[in-house]
This record gives C-alpha cells, sequence and structure tokens, in this order.
C-alpha cells in the first residue's frame, strides 16, 4: 500500500497507520460515512494531483480499490 495513502487515511478518520489495511472499509471505521468519504477523496485528489471520476468515487469501498486508482492514475 502507498505509504503516503496510508497516512491520509489514518489522519481522515483517527487511526494509527499500523490499522490502515487494503481490506479496510467503511464498516470498520465509525467515521467513514459520506461527508467524510468525500473529505477523503479530495485528499487524496489533492496529495497526488489527481482527478478521479464519480463513477470511480463511489465504488470506492475499500482501500484497497482506492490504493488501485490512485496507482493507476499516478502510473
Amino acid at each position: 500500500m502507498n505509504g503516503k495513502l496510508a497516512e491520509i487515511v489514518a489522519d481522515i478518520f483517527f487511526l494509527d497507520e499500523t490499522e490502515v489495511t487494503m481490506d479496510l472499509t467503511p464498516e470498520d471505521v465509525g467515521l467513514w460515512d459520506s461527508l467524510n468519504h468525500l473529505i477523503l477523496i479530495t485528499a487524496v485528489e489533492n496529495a497526488f494531483n489527481i482527478k478521479l471520476t464519480m463513477s470511480e468515487i463511489q465504488s470506492v469501498d475499500n482501500i484497497g480499490k482506492l490504493n488501485e486508482l490512485v496507482s493507476r492514475h499516478t502510473g
């Protein structure tokens, strides 16, 4: 997993970076609601200088998927 991504996720959801795994889902994180989902996406887009499509944003159902999207957009 991208270390920068893990740091962003940990910061937004008030987790330790060791708790951020590829299979982490909204069901695992009490703070992962629709608003924080958009905050997460915005932070990731800004940090990696990428722009996700609405379809991609809606497809993020775990951190592994988000990591995959970041990898795809950053080459």
